[in-house]
């Protein structure tokens, strides 16, 4: 019988994690970060001993891609240090882990889509925080599970499908990148592959996934308008220097899942299917909080 950690369970894949986990009947706790700090070794190590749980899911990380840029300690303490509490807990009680990471530990100079051993180089400190977390996880229990994702969205949390959707229906003009390939990737899918990962229990190590396909950051928003009804012609094209982001972003986020579908864990939906599914929702979810 499997006992789930989920940390990070309020987050944009969190609560999809954790539906699932109810839907599927799997027993579970859910501590939130005012009743459990992850950065301290000593309450992660307490919750894992009185718990026992047989599998971590970690989904907390700090996720402010430019503030990284002048916070990179406070940035490592949750992307880093944390993480490795959890695998160094995990490992005194013979628990498994699936820990997730990002596209952006890579530079995005590729032009062939990253595979799981492909050189890693981020370009920003967000993208090297999550790699030391990686890192850090790895070292104390090599079994572990580490997934990287790319432009993550769902119902739940600041995400861009979520901020451009609201947008739409507001009928308001937007500017939006177009030099910056990727697949947005609904949690929904990844929280399905993550639970397939503790049913197949496949040979550890780190594992991409990504929904299929490709687009601009621009396309994805043209779409999302096209799709609530909203004229298109309201999103303009733009190139990334134009947003004098403190961080650089990777122009190229794409993965290569053939390791993921060989080990035959869950389907790999294509992006813009899975945008079509979860967009009623996320446009509910706006309504409902009355930002329309």
């Amino acid at each position: 019988m499997e006992r789930i950690l989920l940390l990070g369970g309020s987050g944009i894949l969190g609560t999809e994690v954790l539906r699932m986990l109810k839907n599927e009947k799997i027993e579970y706790v859910a501590p939130r970060s005012f009743d459990l700090d992850i950065r301290s070794r000593n309450e992660v190590s307490n919750l894992v001993q009185d718990y026992k749980p047989t599998w971590i899911i970690n989904c907390a990380a700090w996720t402010n891609v430019d503030g990284a840029e002048n916070s990179f300690e406070e940035a490592c303490e949750l992307n880093e240090v944390a993480v490795g509490n959890i695998g160094t807990a995990a490992e005194s009680v013979g628990c498994k882990v699936v820990h997730i990471s990002t596209d952006y530990v890579f530079d995005g100079e590729s032009e062939t889509p990253y595979e799981e051993d492909s050189p890693v180089n981020p370009k920003n400190k967000y993208g090297e925080s999550k790699l030391r977390g990686e890192k850090a996880l790895l070292a104390v229990l090599p079994s572990s599970f580490v997934i990287r994702t790319s432009w993550l969205y769902g119902l739940k949390g600041k995400n861009f499908v979520k901020t451009i959707a609201g947008k739409a229906l507001r009928n308001e003009p937007t500017r939006v990148v177009d030099d910056q390939v990727g697949s947005p990737t609904s949690a929904m899918d990844l929280a399905t592959g993550i639970v397939s990962i503790i049913r197949i229990q496949p040979a550890p190590g780190i594992y991409n996934f990504s929904n299929e396909g490709s687009c601009s950051w621009y396309r994805l928003a043209k779409t999302i308008y096209e799709s609530v009804g909203a004229d298109p012609e309201l999103v303009e094209a733009i190139d990334s220097q134009s947003l004098n982001l403190k961080a650089k972003r990777p122009k190229f986020s794409l993965l290569n899942k053939d390791k993921w579908k060989a080990a035959r864990l869950s389907e790999v939906p294509e992006w813009g299917s899975s945008l079509e599914s979860v967009l009623p929702g996320i446009v509910a979810e706006i309504k409902q909080l009355g930002e329309v």
